[in-house]
């Protein structure tokens, strides 16, 4: 490989495997080639899923670029295919990059794992219902023009 990194690898997964754990340390990211994935995490004793990935969809790819530990699971929820590519590999390609495009893409990592943190915390606490903006609040007008 002229980046001088390893190769991406070919990896299956059954029904019912773990691609990653929420807690692991992360060494890599994965595409998906084939199958579904369910993006999971612990609220007590349960798991809440936060999300499905696809065929020609990444997962893991955040944590490219701050190391953090998963933040959630991957659960193969059919035969799942990926291609693999270590961060160790990725890294010997990043590091050639010049630096505004590494602080252009940190950033956009960085907003996208609020957005996700703010998704799940929305999904955990059940306030998706209804937005606030959508609330009635008093002296609000109802449809018909009548107080509420």
């Amino acid at each position: 490989e002229p980046t001088g990194g390893n190769p991406p690898s070919q990896k299956k997964f059954k029904t019912g495997d773990y691609l990653f754990k929420e807690g692991d340390h992360p060494n890599s990211m994965f595409i998906i080639q084939a199958g579904t994935v369910s993006v999971q995490k612990l609220k007590g004793p349960v798991q809440i899923e936060l999300a499905k990935i696809y065929h020609g969809e990444v997962i893991g790819e955040l944590s490219f670029f701050d190391r953090k530990r998963r933040s959630a699971s991957a659960l193969a929820i059919t035969d799942v295919e990926v291609l693999e590519l270590s961060f160790e590999s990725l890294d010997k390609i990043y590091n050639s990059v010049p630096q505004y495009l590494k602080t252009i893409m940190t950033c956009v990592a960085d907003r996208l794992r609020k957005a996700d943190d703010m998704i799940r915390t929305l999904k955990q606490t059940g306030e998706e219902k209804e937005p606030n903006w959508k609330r009635k609040r008093d002296g609000d007008k109802d449809p018909k023009g009548e107080a509420a």
